[in-house]
């Protein structure tokens, strides 16, 4: 009797085999109709890992005829923090120009959008079909589909693993997969294979077989506020002019003196100080223990980072531990997007910009220099060796510059004719190198630009 229920099994799993490859096919085929390759080029930072050129991935989450638009979900990392220039691309298709339209430091998620009519839009298009992520189960069967380490358009397939863990630093819900996300994935779905539906945004991997997505639930209602106008580009998180580190609340007692309740999984520790800065002026210092924020304790950074979200440009108390003794302190959190620098140049394949204070506390430099964002590839600049980094003088036409503002930097620059040399000296405290740039070509011509934020 045994045997002859293994013969039928085995006469089935063919079939079965068959009919999973099909499903496969067929939700692959369809995520070729509403996944993008997204490329990004920075106009200007916020901070020096926020530079350069960069791809990733999408979807499309809306077609609206109406008014001439497709919109795309993808990570806010892609796009990046700062400002940035973006194009599209479909299978086999030419790249399309897009909008960046929202970015969600806290979460990493962001969106942007490309016209219905540009050149190269697909006829068959799709929107696709957002699935609910709170009822999946480990061991549920999902794929990835997105541009893994450049290739384009590759689907993968593995099962959840989990789906209450989170990556280290995550914020936010997270859906833990042993599909492998890689470079290039990110911002791409995770589809549930049963239901061919997105139930995730890949984020990040922190080990082979342990990948990360974003849970699609937790930014549906950002969707629908994005797309309806009512949640502009913002990118606002409050900063109070310090960072800080997680530690176990162990730690906190034992070398800090500092005690929390139960629930709190990881305390804050503030490591470094901005000089100058609110914290600074009120008397904040590293070592201190964020114990609460308007009365409200934070159970680890995550919980934190959601906190500052909500406190960009107000004011709050903070309090602190130190060794013992509560500290409160009324400041005013800072609006991390204000900073955006407002204009930037391009000159020989260079994007410069002016130093945001972000830039000059990473760099521990004041405004008295300039910032190269990015360099494009194959530019005059690119081909001479020049580089992203700060920017303490210029020469041009055997006249040294030192740069005392942005505007300087402008008027050393501004009559550049193609075969002039420009060598930019780099460095902070002292200059650390010197570059020779030459351009020749007329589209490399200094040009000085506004940033317009949508």
């Amino acid at each position: 009797m045994f045997n002859s229920f293994l013969k039928v099994c085995f006469m089935f799993l063919p079939a079965l085999s068959i009919l999973t490859a099909a499903n496969s096919a067929e939700v692959f085929a369809e995520a070729e109709k509403y996944s993008v390759r997204v490329y990004v080029t920075t106009t200007v930072a916020l901070e020096s890992s926020q530079r350069g050129s960069g791809q990733g991935s999408g979807f499309i989450v809306q077609i609206d005829k109406n008014d001439g638009y497709a919109y795309v979900a993808t990570c806010e990392h892609v796009i990046g923090d700062g400002i940035c220039n973006a194009q599209i691309s479909f299978k086999d298709g030419e790249r399309i120009e897009a909008e960046p339209i929202y970015i969600d430091p806290v979460y990493d998620f962001g969106m942007i959008r490309f016209r219905l009519d540009e050149p190269g839009v697909p006829s068959d298009i799709k929107v696709a079909k957002l699935g609910n992520s709170d009822n999946l189960k480990i061991g549920d069967r999902v794929g990835t589909f997105g541009h893994p380490s450049g290739i384009e358009f590759s689907g993968t397939e593995g099962i959840v693993s989990s789906t209450t863990n989170s990556p280290p630093q995550g914020t936010g819900k997270f859906i833990q997969t042993d599909a492998p996300i890689n470079p290039g994935n990110s911002g791409g779905p995770l589809i549930l294979m049963k239901k061919g539906a997105i139930i995730g945004i890949n984020a990040a991997t922190s080990g082979q077989g342990i990948g990360w997505s974003l849970a699609i639930n937790q930014v549906k209602p950002l969707i629908d506020k994005v797309i309806s106008g009512d949640l502009p580009y913002t990118g606002h998180v409050g900063w109070m002019g310090f960072d800080i580190n997680e530690i176990t609340p162990a730690r906190a007692t034992e070398s800090f003196l500092t005690n929390f309740p139960e629930d709190v999984r990881k305390a804050i520790l503030i490591t470094t100080v901005a000089p100058g800065n609110v914290a600074d002026t009120a008397g904040v210092k590293p070592g201190d223990v964020v114990y609460a924020i308007n009365g409200t304790i934070p159970v680890d950074e995550a919980d934190y980072m959601v906190m500052m979200k909500d406190l960009a440009d107000k004011v709050c108390t903070l309090t602190v531990s130190r060794f013992g003794e509560k500290k409160n302190f009324d400041l005013k959190a800072a609006d991390r997007a204000a900073d955006r620098p407002k204009e930037y140049i391009s000159v020989a394949g260079m994007v410069v910009q002016p130093m945001s204070r972000s830039l000059q506390y990473w760099y521990d430099m004041d405004s008295s220099a300039v910032y190269v964002a990015d360099v494009e590839e194959e530019s005059a600049a690119a081909s001479w060796g020049a580089y992203p980094g700060p920017v303490r003088a210029v020469a041009v036409g055997g006249t040294y510059y030192r740069i005392t503002s942005f505007d300087g930097f402008w008027q050393a620059v501004k009559d550049l004719k193609p075969g002039d040399p420009i060598e930019m000296f780099y460095g902070m405290e002292r200059i650390r190198s010197i570059v020779k740039v030459v351009y020749y070509d007329e589209l490399e011509v200094p040009e000085r630009h506004d940033v317009t934020v949508p």
